[in-house]
């Protein structure tokens, strides 16, 4: 078949060697390929040469890694399109936690305060009760508890945060008491439990429909208390920042197993608490977070370890006064005698007693050193702070008394029985148990009454700095004057003062440990200090007591030292009077 192309071109060669093509007739241009071709349209061009211009194009582009130009201009178009929309996402949702603060408000003065709030107040108040027991029945508890486990002055601190039973479990009054304070503790957990979560809590973890519930819960509540049940909770629309922790728990709520959704759950709150516990540390809250654990801290270890210490001291005061009217006995012989008559404050060196009966009598405050027993005979003896050191003892029978091993310090026994011992130590109530020392702590524990009210009235107009700073400053002052005092009166009078003075700061950190974070936080940080507290009032308890009957400077100056770096400390807190919380 003849290729029309072909026919109508002539190939010379010339003299160079070079190939020209030239087509008969020519065109009407004069070059030689624009001749009468046979109309053909544009498509029509040949597959092989359009293939080999792709392939050409690829190669010198694509296939070098070098993007085409229209693609860049459509990958910077989609970048500007993600920046505006990030942009336009940070700028909604800083906006939406701007405006939830004044929202909730709004929110809440439309449920209006009423008789919700009154039976949140008194579920909180037991629970603040049994929070503020801990602190008092140590100081109502160590005087006979003691006794009863017999305890050195060393290890009362441990006393004071562990209640142990016991060489033997009895059935005493300070038992009673401590079953007496667990009531409070007992009623806030029940009511805690009949009580709804906190609206603000919900909000925050995306559980919006249960906020509007408890929400339209308090509103009815107050209002139906008010006489008027007919009121309407208006609101419809609660807007709140949803974070990407809550994207993936609405995705995973209604996928998966049971397990699985229940798994997702708890490991997506797990990882909330502990970036709740780092974020903590974020720029804009660690200076003030530091400042505030030290507050705390300081507070604690000063407020608990002279709690500890204020009964004991008087204690020891008595100790002292008692001492010194002590009778001593050198080197007497006693024989065939009946002793039915107590013994009371008495040391017997070298003594001997021989075929000497000991019936239905109470030993006080008795040491016997280097003393022979023999053939004598114990029977229902009570004793308090009594003990045999290096003595002999033969031939003789203990019955039904509670004088037991650690009675006996580096004594020789011969022949010796012990029949029905009352092991442990046992107490006179009427006897042992001072009034004072009671009164001690009771009249600390009445003296914080007029501190919450005055700090009650002033929070708000003097500010919650003042209240702290004030307080700890004038708490140190009473700690000091105690190295000047060396009656019981006068210790038992800078002791209500101090406590009449520095539970204001416990009533202002308290507040602005609140209000200086926000809700996404306040529960882990609160929770933090408060931890910090109880470390630091083990503390005290453990140095406080090993010093009493020591000396009463190091627990005094350990004290006026914290709550004056304290003091100082918290007058740099920033003030949170008239600001909404966030």
């Amino acid at each position: 078949m003849d290729d029309p192309y072909h026919n109508n071109v002539n190939q010379q060669v010339t003299e160079g060697g070079e190939y020209t093509y030239t087509q008969d007739g020519g065109g009407q241009d004069g070059y030689p390929y624009q001749t009468d071709y046979p109309p053909q349209d544009e498509d029509a061009a040949s597959d092989a040469t359009e293939g080999a211009d792709d392939d050409e194009q690829m190669y010198e582009g694509e296939y070098q890694g070098v993007p085409h130009p229209d693609e860049i201009k459509e990958a910077r178009r989609a970048a500007r399109i993600e920046a505006k929309r990030k942009a336009r996402q940070a700028a909604q949702q800083v906006e939406e936690e701007e405006s939830l603060p004044d929202q909730y408000e709004s929110i809440m003065e439309d449920c209006g305060h009423g008789r919700f709030q009154w039976m949140l107040f008194f579920v909180l108040g037991l629970a603040l009760m049994a929070d503020g027991v801990d602190g008092f029945v140590v100081g109502f508890v160590l005087p006979s508890a003691e006794k009863d486990m017999c305890i050195s002055n060393a290890d009362k601190g441990l006393l004071g945060w562990g209640f142990a039973i016991g060489s033997e479990f009895q059935i005493h009054s300070w038992r009673l008491f401590i079953l007496v304070c667990l009531l409070p503790a007992l009623a806030a957990l029940i009511g805690v439990i009949f009580m709804p979560e906190s609206p603000r809590f919900l909000l925050e973890s995306a559980r919006h429909d249960e906020a509007w519930m408890i929400l339209r819960q308090v509103h009815d509540t107050n209002w139906k208390a008010k006489g008027e049940p007919e009121r309407v909770f208006t609101v419809t629309n609660i807007k709140t920042p949803q974070t990407q922790e809550d994207e993936f728990i609405e995705i995973q709520s209604d996928t998966g197993t049971a397990f699985q959704r229940w798994t997702v759950r708890h490991m997506t709150m797990l990882q909330q608490v502990m970036a709740n516990m780092m974020s903590l540390s974020a720029p804009e809250l660690r200076l003030q977070g530091l400042f505030l654990v030290i507050v705390w801290f300081c507070l604690a270890f000063s407020y608990h370890g002279l709690g500890v210490w204020f009964p004991d001291m008087i204690k020891y005061m008595q100790y002292e006064e008692y001492e010194s009217k002590v009778r001593v006995f050198h080197r007497e012989r006693v024989e065939r005698f009946h002793f039915n008559f107590s013994l009371v404050n008495q040391i017997h060196r070298e003594g001997e007693y021989i075929h000497d009966k000991f019936a239905n009598i109470e030993i006080k405050s008795v040491k016997f050193e280097d003393t022979l027993f023999e053939n004598c005979y114990f029977e229902d003896v009570k004793s308090t702070n009594t003990f045999f050191e290096n003595c002999t003892i033969k031939n003789t029978v203990f019955y039904n008394t509670d004088l037991w091993q650690e009675k006996f310090k580096d004594c020789r026994m011969e022949n010796t029985t012990f029949l029905h011992p009352k092991k442990g130590c046992h107490l006179n109530f009427q006897e042992e148990n001072d009034i004072v020392i009671y009164m001690v702590s009771f009249l600390g524990s009445l003296a914080v009454l007029p501190g919450n009210i005055v700090s009650a009235l002033f929070m708000d107009k003097i500010g919650r700095i003042r209240i702290i700073g004030g307080s700890m400053l004038a708490s140190s002052a009473c700690t000091f004057l105690l190295l000047l005092s060396f009656s019981q009166g006068a210790v038992i009078c800078w002791q209500c003062l101090f406590y009449g003075v520095s539970v204001a700061a416990w009533n202002g950190l308290e507040v602005i440990s609140v209000e200086l974070y926000p809700s996404s936080k306040r529960g882990t940080a609160f929770g933090i200090l408060n931890g910090v507290c109880k470390f630091a009032a083990i503390i005290a308890s453990f140095i406080f007591a090993a010093f009493i009957g020591i000396t009463k400077i190091i627990p005094i100056f350990l004290a006026f030292a914290a709550l004056v770096c304290g003091g100082l400390l918290a007058l740099k807190l920033p003030e949170t009077r008239e600001k909404i919380l966030s």
